[in-house]
């Protein structure tokens, strides 16, 4: 597993260890009609924008990185690189550089699941999805997972218990509009009802984990910074749209991190989130790059 430094390296230097990608090993051009998407694939949702990018950048410079593929009775399945194969569909290309690997269903899912925790472009919910998959159909333990893709087995079990939330909530959690902090704050509920209320409370009125951990605590008393919030009502003026949500939505993905937007009457502030140093380069990177600008 690769450690921390080699993020953004690109796929030989994210995968090259867990799969065997080694200087000047065979280039296969396959049809496009042989290559078929992985049902497996932990990544759900392919942002228009990143997707409307790599088409753009494929069509002016082509495909400069090959996608890594299994063969099937029914031709080859995608490890990695399936937002290439899509972009290649959509400017109608017939033939996509591979790189064929002969690696089982489980292995598929593993390989899969490195290049994109590695590569930080999974939400909470689908890494949460994905270890489940390993969990229920292969008979992996928490240990083993985490052992596979280089977590602590507290972390893969913190993340499964995310599905236990109500479907509403985790939208909010695989948004990054609240979160790990704040999810594993409302899993002390129990009570669904509750858990949705106080996550909505949380997107309107920004609150913290500390606000929510004592919310759920029952010392409210002790949140300077919380207001009426005996009863978890929540002020319908101060819920944010679906159009403002889904912005959040697609700034998270382009920066890899939440971002939170407060808007009122046309007014406000979008936030963005980072832990350390290394996350806030990251970020400023994404931006630079998003803008067009290197300086």
């Amino acid at each position: 597993m690769a450690n921390k430094e080699k993020l953004g390296r690109g796929l030989e230097s994210l995968l090259g260890e867990a799969i065997g990608i080694e200087t000047g090993e065979k280039v296969m051009r396959l049809r496009l009609t042989e290559v078929h998407p992985n049902e497996a694939q932990p990544r759900k949702q392919f942002e228009q924008p990143q997707m409307e990018s790599l088409t753009n950048s494929i069509q002016e410079h082509g495909i400069l990185q090959p996608i890594i593929v299994r063969p099937t009775s029914k031709g080859y399945k995608i490890i990695a690189g399936e937002r290439r194969w899509r972009a290649s569909q959509q400017l109608g290309l017939t033939e996509i550089p591979a790189i064929v690997k002969n690696v089982d269903a489980l292995k598929t899912i593993e390989l899969a699941l490195v290049e994109n925790i590695q590569r930080e472009d999974l939400n909470p919910m689908e890494k949460a999805a994905a270890y489940y998959e390993l969990k229920t159909n292969f008979g992996l333990t928490q240990e083993q997972i985490a052992t596979k893709v280089g977590q602590d087995r507290s972390t893969v079990a913190n993340t499964l218990r995310l599905l236990d939330l109500p479907e509403e909530v985790q939208g909010y959690v695989s948004r990054g509009t609240i979160s790990m902090g704040h999810a594993r704050s409302l899993l002390s509920l129990k009570d669904p009802i509750k858990q949705k209320e106080l996550t909505e409370k949380i997107a309107a009125d920004g609150l913290s984990v500390r606000d929510v951990e004592l919310i759920v605590s029952g010392k409210k008393d002790q949140a300077d910074s919380i207001k009426e919030t005996k009863d978890m009502q929540l002020t319908p003026k101060l819920i944010k749209s679906p159009q403002i949500l889904d912005l959040e939505d697609s700034l998270r993905r382009a920066v890899g991190t939440k971002v939170s937007i407060m808007e009122k009457k046309g007014k406000g502030k979008i936030t963005i989130e980072f832990s350390n140093n290394d996350q806030f380069e990251r970020i400023i990177g994404k931006l630079k790059a998003l803008t067009g600008s290197y300086t």
